[in-house]
């Protein structure tokens, strides 16, 4: 699985989102209609939930990879 990138519109319109710019704000920012800004934000959200997954899954495989090898040296 591999994770997918913010592009870099959906990167800035993700950080002034976080700087506490509301959506209408932000379209007017950066010259786009507010419902391409709120589409940008979906894009994100989802991009940001499949890197998050795929972050919990490696951890899990870390946490078990060390627990096996706790127990072989025993």
């Amino acid at each position: 699985m591999s994770v997918p990138e913010l592009s870099p519109t959906e990167e800035r319109i993700v950080l002034l989102l976080a700087s506490g710019l509301t959506s209408s704000d932000i379209a007017v920012g950066v010259g786009l209609d507010e419902q391409t800004v709120e589409w940008h934000l979906v894009r994100a959200a989802r991009k940001l939930e499949t890197a998050t997954a795929l972050r919990q899954h490696v951890l899990r495989a870390v946490e078990s990879s060390r627990s096996r090898e706790k127990e072989w040296r025993k």
